[in-house]
């Protein structure tokens, strides 16, 4: 799943989003920029890897490294109220439409989510047993059918079983029918939209079935519930089913009031206050193997990572995964006792994208000198190696290089060389000329450009575009700064309001998406190649993995060699706990991070530590 992330987190784990804020684990939707609404465009990582390849700088996850999905364990005592620190301010409750498709909306949600998997640290996928009695079934490739076996015991917290209807409200939701659900604006319509019916198949089991050449290798992440049925009918919305309108109010209800009356997860909501904080204590009803120990957990949102590690030393909160972090802070942080605090490469990779509408960019040459003349590995170590020193420049866009699907797509291609010499050839070939330093095409125009990036709240992007800025202008392109500014980034990239823009992809191990996401149809950058789009429409008609994975890397070929972006790292990420907070540790391979897990949190049992 591909979502930009500017400088806050966005939404769900099945889009691509800029560094804005996220989807979550277990969906999965292909809408582009705007499913990704919420962006936080961190995009997939493909396949099974270990927690990301490098080691982690910081002080109390040494395992973490060698053990990536147990470190920072422990018995854990009952009861105890945790406090976490979360960095995006939520406008909406709901999940089911674009409104809140954010990441800071999916965190809250987290606790009490339906969500059908997540993946772990080792990239590997585990269904929600709490919900599900095994993982998805393919029943048929022709048309594509899956079959969903829900555990009887499963409950929205109120008494009532999760059932078909719960399905039926949510294709309702995302189909972007007119007849189903009036002026509704989901985030993605990619799953409803081509899904034919919905059906019981036997005590326990929903069966969905896609409309005939429907295709999907990765029909197993699909997003298949968000709300409750019954709780819109309890809501005053009791013909959602015959009543497109009804089925809209319905959506809106959930979208504009906090879910204190249900749950599908370890936790219930008990008192909230929008964009501010959520309280939560244990669902009693819920089943999964995640069982919380605590009394309650409260999520508050605290701006910035400067104030979080302030309210982290006071004891105020109990622990945090700030998006974006100043590397001063980690002397802080080491300088602290009774602290626990890690970094490591995210699900965040970042990237510098060119708009192939602009007068100037659009031609191809222009394009690769500039990519050429930027110096990625220098660029990466002075933005990101005083957080982390062993950050490696990205070779590759689907893939980590511990995926089996890894290819180095940069090759001899001179993209991020920093080999000046060559960008200025590259253009000499082209017919561009300088005069008084300053670039000029063939027919006379100097060459002017504008970056934009999210600079509020974000260390790491103004030193990036300093180096770019000074890069452009020793080869005569002179490059104004037009900040993004906060939440913005989704408006500047649908709008197609840049000539350059730095942001975060969070990618997840989905990937069959990523062609289409980044370089298909309507996508931000302006891209169209015949090879490419023809790669996307192959995409949509295999179920086969490998076959999937080969083409993603051939689409990614050409487009990087098209110089249409240059990848530059994967984005390191700051998480920090009290020493006594035990089960908490970061997750590159989802985009909720380390609430992942969060119904194993719980404060040390030291009595039983010392057994």
């Amino acid at each position: 799943m591909h979502i930009p992330l500017q400088t806050a987190p966005i939404h769900p784990e099945r889009t691509p989003m800029p560094h804005l804020s996220t989807l979550n684990g277990g969906n999965k939707s292909r809408a582009r920029l705007l499913a990704a609404i919420g962006a936080a465009l961190l995009l997939a990582v493909g396949a099974c890897t270990d927690s990301g390849g490098d080691a982690a700088t910081g002080s109390g996850f040494e395992d973490c490294e060698s053990e990536p999905t147990t470190c920072n364990s422990g018995p854990r005592r009952d009861g105890g109220d945790l406090v976490w620190a979360v960095g995006g301010a939520w406008e909406a409750w709901g999940q089911a439409d674009v409104y809140g498709s954010s990441l800071a909306t999916s965190i809250i949600n987290q606790p009490l989510r339906p969500t059908v998997f997540t993946y772990d640290q080792n990239g590997e996928i585990h269904y929600n047993d709490g919900i599900y009695s095994e993982g998805p079934e393919l029943l048929s490739e022709e048309p594509l059918q899956v079959a969903y076996h829900l555990k009887p015991e499963a409950t929205w917290g109120d008494g009532t079983p999760i059932g078909i209807d719960d399905f039926l409200w949510h294709w309702k939701a995302t189909s972007g029918d007119e007849a189903q659900c009036a002026e509704c604006a989901p985030a993605s319509d990619y799953y409803g939209s081509n899904v034919a019916s919905i059906e019981e198949g036997g005590e326990n089991t929903v069966v969905v079935t896609y409309k005939d050449g429907f295709l999907d290798g990765e029909w197993f992440a699909m997003q298949v519930i968000t709300h409750p049925a019954h709780i819109a009918e309890a809501r005053g919305y009791p013909d959602w089913r015959t009543d497109p309108q009804q089925m809209a109010d319905s959506i809106a209800d959930f979208s504009q009031n906090p879910p204190l009356d249900y749950s599908a997860g370890p936790f219930k909501m008990v008192d909230a206050k929008l964009g501010e904080w959520a309280e939560y204590e244990p669902n009693p009803e819920w089943t999964g193997s995640q069982q919380t120990t605590l009394d309650s957990l409260t999520l508050r949102y605290i701006e910035g990572a400067e104030a979080m590690v302030t309210e982290l030393r006071q004891g105020t909160i109990d622990g945090a995964a700030p998006s974006s972090f100043d590397p001063e802070l980690l002397d802080q942080l080491a300088g602290e006792e009774g602290v626990r605090y890690n970094v490591a490469p995210q699900s965040g990779w970042s990237h510098i994208d060119a708009n192939i509408k602009n007068e100037f960019l659009s031609d191809e040459a222009l394009r690769l000198a500039v990519f050429t003349a930027i110096n990625a590995d220098e660029v990466n170590q002075r933005a990101y190696g005083a957080a982390y020193e062993d950050i490696e420049t990205m070779k590759s866009v689907p893939f980590r290089p511990e995926s089996p699907y890894y290819t180095d797509q940069i090759g001899d291609s001179g993209l991020g060389s920093g080999d000046t010499d060559a960008a200025r050839a590259i253009l000499e070939d082209a017919g561009y000329t300088w005069e008084d330093d300053v670039l000029h095409t063939a027919e006379g125009k100097a060459v002017t450009l504008t970056y934009r990036a999210g600079l509020d709240g974000n260390s790491f992007a103004p030193i990036i575009l300093d180096q770019v800025i000074a890069t452009l202008e020793g080869i005569g392109i002179a490059v104004e700064s037009d900040p993004v500014p906060a939440g913005g980034l989704n408006t500047v990239l649908t709008e197609g309001d840049f000539d350059l823009v730095q942001f975060d992809y969070i990618e997840t191990p989905l990937f069959t998406s990523a062609a289409a996401d980044y370089w298909g149809e309507g996508n931000y950058l302006g891209y169209q190649n015949d090879e490419v789009d023809a790669i996307v429409d192959e995409l949509a008609t295999t179920l086969d993995l490998d076959r999937a994975a080969e083409l993603t890397n051939e689409a990614a070929t050409i487009a990087l060699g098209d110089a249409v972006q240059l990848p530059l790292a994967w984005a390191p990420a700051l998480i920090m706990v009290s020493d006594d907070v035990v089960n908490v540790r970061d997750n590159w391979a989802t985009t909720m991070r380390a609430f992942s897990n969060v119904g194993e949190w719980g404060f040390r049992d030291e009595e039983a530590a010392e057994e």
